[in-house]
């Protein structure tokens, strides 16, 4: 039975990658619970870290609405093939770019950012949106460490997803995120953020051609105004609707496109091999 277009979701296989999480004995993981300094909640960051070597990278995950700090499972290869740590916060559900998520996410970037000379961030569907607004939105000191950013499947546009999205959820979750203020989305959309962006910052982007959740078009006139900002952009795309449920997605290979100026549509070959 296929999904209604209005409960439509980004669906991660988080079985089958917690399952290959379990087995790799390469790879040490921990769920860590840290007091908010937005409003000393109890929040989640899952981490994922080389075993007994030494963290080459760093990159910050950013889960999808309907998603947390777990999905972040699904990028473990990046752990082994990248020497890195993978940080992924958590805990607020479908939160855009609401006050909450901003302040943890400054409070997680700038705790675990220590001692790496600089850090990605990478996300998901609501989490690929988030990390093209964090680095128009964090402050200027985490903004300058940014050293690539990393988008699968995001929305570039907020009010205008927040009008037209064919899905409900995401219109009433977007608007909810702000409190119902169109002006703080607009302030807070990524399009509204590139002149805020550092100086060749590098974006990875990987999308959906016929993307009504949120939404192609803007997204294409987010990548037109970025490279005439002169950020080097590597796009990657397939055919079909909002979603995202690949096993042996590549995502090295997204990390390696950084500052190549890529375009691969039409299904581009970012899968591996199975194990």
């Amino acid at each position: 039975m296929g999904v209604p277009i209005d409960r439509q979701v980004t669906h991660l296989d988080r079985y089958y990658h917690f399952t290959q999480l379990m087995r790799d004995p390469t790879i040490e993981s921990h769920l860590i619970r840290y007091q908010s300094d937005y409003d000393e909640t109890v929040q989640t960051v899952l981490i994922m870290q080389p075993a007994n070597r030494i963290s080459k990278n760093l990159f910050f995950f950013f889960h999808g609405m309907d998603g947390d700090s777990g999905d972040a499972v699904v990028v473990q290869d990046v752990v082994k093939r990248l020497e890195a740590t993978v940080v992924a916060p958590g805990g607020r559900g479908a939160s855009w770019v609401s006050d909450a998520f901003l302040a943890d996410a400054e409070q997680v970037i700038g705790r675990y950012s220590q001692g790496f000379n600089g850090y990605h961030i990478m996300g998901v569907s609501m989490g690929g949106t988030q990390v093209l607004a964090l680095p128009g939105l964090l402050p200027a000191r985490l903004r300058r460490s940014i050293l690539g950013v990393i988008a699968l499947v995001p929305g570039s546009d907020l009010p205008c997803i927040m009008q037209n999205s064919s899905n409900g959820r995401v219109r009433e979750t977007l608007k909810a995120s702000v409190d119902g203020s169109t002006t703080k989305l607009q302030q807070r959309s990524p399009i509204r953020l590139i002149d805020r962006y550092k100086d060749n910052l590098p974006f990875t982007i990987f999308y959906n051609e016929d993307d009504t959740i949120l939404l192609t078009r803007e997204l294409e006139t987010f990548f037109f105004v970025l490279r005439h900002a002169d950020h080097p952009l590597a796009l990657f795309s397939t055919p079909g609707d909002h979603e995202f449920t690949y096993k042996h997605f590549d995502y090295v290979k997204l990390a390696q496109g950084l500052g190549n100026n890529l375009v691969r549509k039409g299904g581009a070959p970012l899968w591996r091999q199975e194990d």
